[in-house]
């Protein structure tokens, strides 16, 4: 079978479905997006960019849901709890032969 021709009856097929999700796991889900971007370091004005970009589709179907205010308001309280946070990566010699 070649590449680009998949086999309809193969049972490994990858298939997106629609799961109906109500205004509470929307919101659920825009935290989830702007706690982790915001672990990640991204500032107020990046998180509300991913948010406005249609690239990332679940971000935006959420601020198209929520609207930009109730967006701000989760992406601020995400930066309360997790903005502050600095991720230093150090290297240490572990040479125990000295």
């Amino acid at each position: 079978m070649p590449l680009n021709d998949p086999d309809p009856t193969d049972p490994n097929m990858l298939v997106g479905v629609m799961l109906p999700a109500d205004a509470d796991a929307t919101r659920d889900m825009a935290y989830v997006f702007a706690e982790e971007f915001a672990r990640l370091g991204y500032s107020r004005e990046q998180l509300l960019w991913l948010f406005k970009n249609p690239y990332y589709g679940g971000a935006h179907g959420a601020y198209r849901s929520l609207g930009e205010q109730e967006t701000l308001s989760i992406i601020d309280e995400c930066l309360n709890v997790w903005g502050g946070m600095k991720v230093r990566v150090q290297d240490v010699n572990n040479d125990r032969t000295t």
